[in-house]
């Protein structure tokens, strides 16, 4: 191992660790409602990471391997999506191409612009009008009317960083999933032992282990967008898991579990066509 890449590591390490502690500082309430629109933007925490160089990292070399092994940290925390989405530049809508009759964009409203993605690319809108509408997730989602904008070249710095950011999101979210669950088998006694020491949840337990951790090494090397559209996949292979180890108690809102199932849903509604629309939109840049 050179120096270079000794340096590297360990820099990669303290931007992790300065990524964690901010999110520690500033945690993300859980605002979902299944009878409102619901916003989780987080002020405090995007400021804080805004100082430690999180919007300004994706011009650097080895921003991926950066941003990857980061974003590991804002899925665990279910810190808000829209700060890997910004790192696009401008937001991110799923056209009616995709959706059926409406546009609908996360965390934008009038006067901002978005990805609205589609199935024949990615076009740069300005959101004329929106109207908040309730969804699985709070990811603020809203039905949009838009109108055209000069066009921009998506620059690939960007793209490359958003799918590094997005799929350690998603690997963070593996992970804090998990680690409920693995917790709750520990704690939790059957047939006068605990859940863990029985087999057939062992295996389970360590079945989902394995694809989290891949999860979490593909998202520290520098992911391409193959890695990212099975990564919401995987994500919820192991929620499916945690949930039947945590039976009832996992879908109750007092307990964190459903934050992260609902997230990976969402994400894996999403993550696919804006990865398809906006790599296209790359190439044709």
């Amino acid at each position: 191992m050179t120096t270079e890449t000794t340096t590297l590591d360990a820099d990669i390490r303290d931007f992790v660790a300065s990524v964690r502690k901010i999110c520690e500082s500033a945690p993300t309430a859980d605002q979902w409602s299944p009878t409102v629109p619901c916003d989780d933007r987080n002020p405090l925490l995007r400021s804080r990471l805004t100082d430690a160089g999180w919007f300004d990292i994706a011009a650097e070399p080895h921003a991926t391997e950066f941003l990857g092994a980061a974003g590991i940290e804002l899925g665990r925390a279910l810190a808000p999506v829209d700060l890997v989405d910004d790192l696009l530049g401008h937001g991110v809508a799923l056209g009616a191409s995709v959706v059926g009759d409406i546009d609908l964009a996360r965390y934008r409203g009038a006067g901002d612009t978005v990805w609205l993605c589609g199935t024949e690319g990615a076009e740069l809108v300005e959101v004329v009008a929106a109207e908040p509408v309730r969804y699985v997730d709070a990811q603020a989602i809203s039905i949009i009317t838009t109108a055209s904008v000069a066009q921009e070249v998506l620059a690939a710095a960007a793209y490359d960083a958003w799918i590094a950011a997005m799929t350690g999101y998603v690997a963070g979210l593996t992970a804090g999933a998990l680690e409920l669950a693995g917790g709750h088998a520990q704690q939790r006694v059957a047939f006068g032992r605990p859940l863990t020491e029985l087999d057939s949840v062992a295996k389970k337990i360590a079945d989902c282990a394995t694809a989290s951790e891949g999860l979490k090494m593909a998202a520290e090397r520098g992911p391409d967008a193959f890695v990212l559209r099975q990564a919401p996949v995987t994500a919820f292979r192991v929620m499916r898991v945690c949930h039947q180890i945590l039976g009832g108690l996992g879908f109750t809102l007092e307990y964190p579990l459903q934050r992260y199932s609902r997230r990976v849903e969402a994400l894996r509604v999403w993550t696919p066509a804006v990865i398809t629309a906006l790599g296209e939109a790359r190439a044709a840049g």
